[in-house]
């Protein structure tokens, strides 16, 4: 097993790497848009998030072609719609195995936190 920790990103505020390398996948923690502010728009939290996460996968030697699942937990149902678009532009014709979970509410107030399972590239 390999803990990634990011050099292009902040340090993880507690007990977790940015990512861990084990049996040819990458394991990405959840990842909040802490690149904006909480009452920034739902869109500006999507492509943060999605900036951090496409750093991690290519320092841990993958990238979203290779992303086989996705956890996206988001605060409002509401919000729903847009980040399926939105992931959906990032994927494109991709469609890896993922899960929507609805919570009450997210740390700091942001509105998506999402965490992937990749496959390194050969």
């Amino acid at each position: 097993m390999k803990e990634i920790i990011s050099s292009e990103l902040p340090p993880p505020n507690g007990h977790y790497s940015h990512a861990v390398i084990f049996n040819g996948a990458v394991y990405v923690s959840g990842i909040l848009p802490m690149g904006v502010k909480p009452e920034d728009s739902l869109v500006d939290q999507f492509n943060d998030v999605f900036k951090t996460l496409k750093k991690i996968l290519q320092e841990s030697g993958s990238d979203f072609d290779h992303v086989v699942h996705s956890r996206i937990y988001i605060a409002s149902l509401k919000d729903w719609p847009e980040i399926n678009r939105l992931y959906s532009e990032v994927m494109v014709d991709r469609k890896p195995a993922r899960v929507v979970v609805p919570v009450k509410e997210l740390h700091f107030g942001y509105r998506l936190e999402v965490e992937m399972m990749a496959s390194l590239r050969k």
